[in-house]
């Protein structure tokens, strides 16, 4: 299978880059964040990419220049021995660093890289432009589009497995290894990439019972125990117990492209309640997931979720429970999990076509665990098409079957 990122694809995001510095005022960019380095290179290998308002891109190599011309489809692939040779590198490019503005992702680069930035580059300005890249990676081509539509068929073949893999007394860990393994036969590269400064994440969430309700660090409607407190969310050691909902949500990729899913099982049944709601949070799905189309603003689809909720009586238990509720019901995916568009409170950018979302509705009760589903969907010129068929019912996994 062809990994490597076509040309056409880099000089097109290229070029929608540049005009976005042109009209901000920004002579260059400086791009070193992984995620952003491969959107715009097609590779990670270590160094920084220089794209000018105008011109050729630079990719200014401290990796081995061989590595980066094989992975990448840029023509100037330049060795250099370290930061200190962008200076002569940049001046060239914008005439002189006097009063020059550079663009640096000040959402993510180190504290320190940013303090070395402004002392080598003297005289120039430094200015964000994290928010140029997030707007701009936001709208999916059609190149893209496919990858994440690809690796939004690992899930259904993983979960379709759930009932030959769960056994009596498996910890979580254990079935999360198993599933995951399934995907990374497939074409799962394993890596989640979260933007968010201290977000982490192996491959998602399997957790089960009242664990799952737990509270965590991550910004998230589930929580977990997680192995230990050094990583304190997600998967723990405990066994899965029968009759408590297992919440399965894992990401799966192919060539760097990330999907998102969820569905909940269950070894015997559910307490009714929790069984009632959720057929209350499938109504739920299906009144949201009409409203995403062109136009629509995120910040107020979140909003009538949180009356929908109100309204089929789950309000309370609606993304997290007390103080701690996600602020959020979707979220963009791509190169990373948390891109843009975010379904949630504050986020005013009309959807587009060629957004691609997770939509996750989910419930949490305290001392018995979450119930909910998530699917990836994608923003056309008419509304928003899920990308997978698979069934939206809770997963019962018969106890005698085992």
């Amino acid at each position: 299978m062809e990994t490597n990122t076509p040309r056409k694809e880099i000089d097109s995001r290229t070029a929608a880059f540049q005009e976005a510095l042109s009209g901000t005022g920004i002579d260059v960019a400086i791009i070193v964040q992984s995620a952003d380095l491969f959107y715009f290179s097609g590779t990670v290998q270590r160094g920084y990419l220089i794209i000018p308002s105008k011109g050729e891109p630079v990719f200014a190599a401290t990796g081995d220049p061989e590595r980066i011309r094989q992975e990448s489809p840029l023509s100037k692939i330049d060795p250099i021995r370290g930061i200190e040779d962008l200076v002569s590198i940049i001046a060239a490019l914008v005439n002189g660093l006097e009063g020059a503005v550079i663009g640096v992702e000040e959402d993510v680069i180190p504290a320190a890289l940013y303090k070395k930035m402004a002392f080598l580059f003297e005289g120039a300005h430094l200015k964000d432009v994290s928010t140029l890249i997030r707007a701009l990676r936001m709208i999916k081509s059609p190149y893209e589009v496919e990858l994440i539509r690809e690796s939004a068929t690992i899930y259904p073949e993983v979960i379709s497995q759930l009932e030959r893999v769960l056994r009596p007394g498996m910890s979580e860990i254990a079935l999360e290894s198993e599933l995951v393994l399934l995907g990374r036969k497939r074409s799962h590269f394993g890596y989640v990439r979260v933007r968010a400064f201290n977000q982490e994440m192996y491959y998602g969430h399997v957790i089960s019972g009242p664990r799952a309700a737990a509270p965590s660090y991550l910004m998230s409607p589930t929580g977990g125990m997680g192995p230990c407190p050094a990583f304190g969310q997600g998967a723990s050691f405990h066994p899965i117990e029968p009759d408590t909902p297992i919440i399965i949500d894992l990401c799966f990729g192919i060539s760097g492209y990330l999907s998102d899913q969820t569905r909940t099982a269950v070894m015997g049944s559910l307490p009714p309640e929790m069984e009632k709601a959720y057929k209350l949070l499938l109504d739920l799905k299906v009144e949201v997931g009409e409203m995403l189309r062109p136009g629509a603003i995120p910040s107020e689809v979140y909003a009538k979720a949180l009356q929908i909720a109100e309204r089929l009586g789950i309000s309370d238990n609606f993304m997290g429970f007390g103080p701690r509720k996600a602020k959020f019901i979707g979220h963009g995916i791509g190169l990373e999990i948390d891109e843009w568009p975010v379904i949630g409170k504050g986020f005013t950018t009309p959807l587009e076509p060629g957004m691609v979302l997770a939509l996750e509705p989910k419930l949490t009760f305290p001392g018995l665990g979450v119930v909910g589903l998530e699917d990836n969907y994608l923003i056309g010129e008419n509304g928003a098409e899920k990308l997978n068929q698979l069934a939206e019912d809770i997963i019962y996994i018969p106890q005698q079957s085992h």
